[in-house]
């Protein structure tokens, strides 16, 4: 049967063991109800910017084999300018039992090589060059694959029903590139619209449908796939093949502080 079990604290009223264990299940079990069916991933936040000396994540949730992880503060992550792509990713270790509970821990890692799938999950990526300073800012849709001294995200999963997804941030700026052109296709707005409204990652299938039927196949899709997708589509809405002009500086410029 349906229930809501919730203790009363007031004066010389006792608490049952089964009240206070309540109390400690019901977060948890909300977590796993209203995301049981997710991926590994992403779900909250994680937002990275650059530092004086190399990076810091900012607060958010990760979904990792069905157990959600935490990030409750800011967590500063050192890394050195060498000119090389390296990959920040998690390092989850196994299940412990201690302290009366059980621990699930992770380890935050820059290295330059890519995630192990059967332990670690990528954060971002990127080419930090001597004397630049990384940034997490985009000019345009296009910036988001820029070789150096950008955070490169796009091969990060983010959590979805069922499949990883894409970026939301990255969905949420092609939809409004793509309004800009006063788009009439019924799917490019629906699928805009959604874009926009979603705070969480768009549904896989989702952004398999709508690239499958814009561009005319039937095919699975990998993130860097998905990406260049929605580049494709907005070279046709902009009338030409051609990657259009950026304002933004060329790959490869340095800034130096």
């Amino acid at each position: 049967m349906f229930q809501n079990i919730y203790p009363i604290f007031e004066a010389k009223r006792l608490l049952k063991k089964e009240m206070l264990e309540n109390l400690r299940d019901f977060p948890r079990s909300l977590f796993y109800l209203q995301y049981q069916r997710y991926s590994d991933g992403i779900l909250a936040g994680c937002d990275i910017r650059g530092s004086e000396t190399g990076l810091t994540i900012y607060p958010g949730i990760l979904c990792y084999k069905g157990v959600p992880y935490f990030l409750d503060k800011p967590c500063p992550v050192p890394c050195k300018a060498e000119g090389r792509q390296v990959y920040l990713k998690v390092h989850f270790w196994d299940k412990a039992v201690g302290n009366g509970g059980e621990e699930y821990f992770s380890r935050i890692l820059v290295e330059e090589e890519p995630p192990d799938g059967e332990q670690q999950l990528e954060l971002g990526r990127f080419k930090l060059q001597s004397g630049a300073r990384l940034r997490s800012e985009y000019v345009d849709f296009y910036d988001y694959e820029t070789e150096f001294d950008t955070v490169n995200r796009i091969h990060v999963p983010y959590a979805a029903p069922e499949h990883p997804s894409i970026w939301p941030q990255i969905c949420s700026c092609f939809a409004k590139e793509l309004l800009k052109r006063r788009v009439t296709d019924p799917w490019d707005s629906a699928f805009c619209l959604h874009c926009l409204q979603l705070r969480e990652a768009m549904p896989y299938e989702a952004v398999r449908a709508y690239l499958n039927t814009r561009l005319g196949q039937e095919q699975e899709y990998t993130n860097v796939q998905v990406y260049g997708g929605f580049k494709r589509i907005l070279r046709e809405a902009a009338g030409r093949g051609e990657e259009p002009e950026r304002s933004r500086k060329k790959e490869g410029t340095l800034l130096m502080l």
